[in-house]
């Protein structure tokens, strides 16, 4: 079953969608932090002879739980790139890829196009949005408190972690949902530890300048500094709080005043155009196949653990550019 949310991420016609899992040659799982202890005997026991490739949307958080998974796993792809990000999941069995950073995966697309081509035109708000769950024993949720009382130029919609699926996914609709950010110039980006959220890219598809903080190792594998300027990304330095916060925000609407209608529409179109989920597995499908026909730089690399060093292999391009 197809859900890419595009079409453009076929590699050739050599790809295409397997009917049954016997018949798959490549599985891509996309996972969230879950252990999927014997993955691999599962699926051998479906008739599964293939390679199993990962894609961790969450290697920044539950890392007992991602390194018992990718050691089922032939290849492992993570989304967000640092040291404290990437190095645990090193191992003997699984190749470890290069980072291929998160995309826009939210509300429904057709829920985006339809209203941003019916409302895009009214006055927005001269504020930014932060719709986030709050997650207990997170720094995030302290500085997201604190930006609510002494960041004037936020407007938050908070949800407790406890009441997701009660007071958020079951009890307002999509169109609910959407208007949190729909009607906002800006909206912000605060990271649960140091990852390139999805917010990035939900600010963005709806025609926002977003504020981001400078303390994300993986941002330049998706933005360089001329690209982020013209969409409007404004960096705020972390390390200030809210004055940071406060500071970037008065630039981040000034922009959006700014660029206007014009603006608007080449933040949407950047998103639909490079950073959906079908983009991503594209690139992901590319180094797959740079990799098979010997392409790539594969290193046996270590780290220290407590009871000495762990090997696995790492692999990158020759020029390590990122995939994207």
């Amino acid at each position: 079953m197809r859900d890419f949310d595009t079409d453009d991420w076929t590699l050739s016609n050599r790809a295409r969608m397997a009917e049954s899992i016997a018949d798959t040659d490549i599985l891509i799982l996309n996972t969230g932090g879950e252990d999927f202890t014997d993955l691999r005997g599962f699926l051998s026991r479906q008739g599964f002879k293939g390679i199993i490739c990962l894609w961790l949307h969450d290697n920044h958080v539950a890392h007992n739980a991602n390194y018992q998974t990718v050691l089922e796993a032939d290849v492992y792809f993570c989304s967000h790139h640092g040291a404290q990000h990437e190095n645990y999941l090193l191992n003997p069995v699984s190749l470890s890829a290069p980072v291929l950073p998160a995309c826009y995966h939210n509300l429904p697309l057709d829920t985006v196009c339809s209203l941003m081509t019916r409302y895009a035109d009214l006055p927005r708000l001269s504020r930014v949005v932060a719709p986030y769950f709050l997650y207990k024993d997170f720094k995030r949720t302290a500085l997201l408190e604190t930006l609510r009382c002494e960041s004037p130029e936020l407007v938050a919609f908070f949800t407790d972690e406890s009441d997701r699926k009660e007071k958020y996914y079951d009890a307002i609709t999509d169109a609910e949902k959407a208007s949190r950010w729909l009607f906002f110039k800006s909206s912000i980006v605060v990271p649960l530890h140091e990852d390139l959220s999805i917010r990035l890219f939900d600010g963005l598809i709806w025609g926002h300048t977003v504020l981001v903080p400078d303390t994300l190792p993986a941002f330049d594998h998706v933005f360089d500094a001329d690209e982020a300027a013209r969409l409007g990304i404004v960096r705020y330095d972390a390390a200030q709080g809210a004055a940071g916060v406060s500071k970037a925000a008065r630039e981040a609407i000034s922009l959006f005043d700014r660029d206007g209608q014009e603006g608007l529409w080449h933040r949407h179109r950047h998103v639909m155009g490079n950073h959906l989920l079908g983009h991503r597995m594209k690139a992901l499908l590319s180094f797959l196949s740079d990799f098979a026909q010997g392409r790539t730089v594969n290193d046996i690399v270590g780290i220290r653990i407590s009871d000495g060093i762990r090997l696995g292999m790492r692999s990158h391009r020759p020029d390590g550019r990122p995939l994207l």
